[in-house]
């Protein structure tokens, strides 16, 4: 007979269609569930069985060869509707499955106990079931492990429903932060083009290239923050080509970046100080359109810690520039700052070649 339709099936299977794991492919953290629980129960077959509008589907299914059955048939749907665990010793004498096909036909399945997968909000999604083709009672240790492999399997799939979760919230974090970034783009944009005077100009100028440096950083560290670490070769080449894209003519920038990985605080203290050194040799080291290059190297030292060089080959004194431009000054301050986040040490000198910013630090 099929189970009475859930007091709450509307709810449930809002809750059911949540976790969006139905038809996903098969995963060995469940497998390996269904797997132990048949091992430790002794028995034939083991299901993590999720149960939706019209079938019973098997996220992870141990000694059986279907992927779905229909509701009709569905033992576990009964489950559904007990405190917790439902164990029937012999299923053909049991009013509820004593005419299911699971019974009567050559599979056979003489046994059943099944605990309830149930979501924070209290609601049954399916079960984790255990069948065999003989009747007989489980264990107070079996019964045990059955419901604690049940909270396993739903630890999993609030896990996956949180990183889905925090994916989508980045996304629209994302989309918002760019948004509003290009808005100040084009202002800034908007109001250069109105003004006459030199210095006002060269201001704006340097505020527009910083902004296109935040907006280089966030776009990489948008696409590499899914993980605690960032692989620092593409996230660099990815900002330093972002920045060469904003270079007046006169400006090359060229780079040599080991392959290995920081945590993202390190690698985003790394992007901010190669940007700001980026748009003070722009802004300085070049004078009269001189042609230059910036060259940033990122490697581990012999000490083991890491080292970034920031080096041009212009006419250096960016030090003493400071002491009469704002934005420079400020670039400075942004540098130490950022180096002062993770304990960094910033180096900063001028040389008969060009200006040189070295930064190390030991990282995490």
């Amino acid at each position: 007979m099929r189970a009475p339709t859930h007091p709450q099936e509307a709810d449930r299977l809002l809750t059911l269609a949540d976790y969006d794991i139905i038809d996903t492919p098969a995963e060995s953290d469940f497998d390996d569930v269904v797997a132990l629980a048949s091992r430790i129960c002794e028995t034939k077959v083991s299901l993590v069985s999720l149960v939706d509008e019209s079938r019973q589907w098997f996220k992870a299914k141990h000694g059986f060869v279907d992927i779905d059955t229909p509701r009709d048939s569905a033992i576990c749907d009964h489950a559904l509707l007990q405190d917790e665990l439902l164990e029937i010793e012999d299923t053909t004498q049991d009013p509820r499955t004593a005419d299911n096909h699971l019974i009567i036909t050559e599979k056979g399945m003489r046994f059943y106990a099944g605990v309830q997968l149930r979501a924070p909000n209290g609601l049954a999604i399916g079960t984790l079931c255990v069948l065999d083709d003989k009747p007989r009672q489980l264990t107070d240790l079996q019964r045990q492990t059955l419901r604690t492999l049940a909270r396993q399997v739903m630890n999993q799939l609030e896990l996956r429903r949180t990183l889905r979760n925090q994916e989508i919230l980045r996304g629209e974090m994302d989309h918002r932060v760019k948004n509003s970034l290009q808005t100040v783009q084009s202002l800034l944009r908007l109001y250069a083009s109105k003004m006459t005077d030199p210095a006002a100009l060269t201001a704006f100028a340097a505020v527009e290239r910083r902004v296109a440096a935040i907006v280089a950083l966030h776009r990489e560290l948008h696409q590499s923050s899914s993980i605690a670490k960032v692989n620092m070769k593409p996230f660099m080449d990815g900002v330093l080509g972002h920045l060469a894209a904003t270079c007046p003519d006169n400006v090359r920038i060229t780079s040599d970046i080991a392959n290995f990985e920081l945590a993202s605080t390190e690698a985003t203290a790394l992007a901010v100080v190669a940007s700001e050194c980026i748009a003070n040799a722009i802004k300085h080291a070049f004078p009269a359109d001189q042609s230059g290059t910036v060259h940033v190297s990122l490697a581990y030292a012999p000490d083991g810690t890491v080292k970034m060089i920031c080096r041009d080959n212009g006419v250096g004194a960016i030090e003493d520039e400071a002491t009469r431009d704002a934005m420079i000054s400020l670039g400075l301050r942004i540098m130490d700052a950022s180096a002062q986040q993770i304990a960094a040490t910033v180096d900063r000198r001028s040389t008969p070649d060009g200006y040189v910013v070295e930064m190390s630090f030991k990282p995490v």
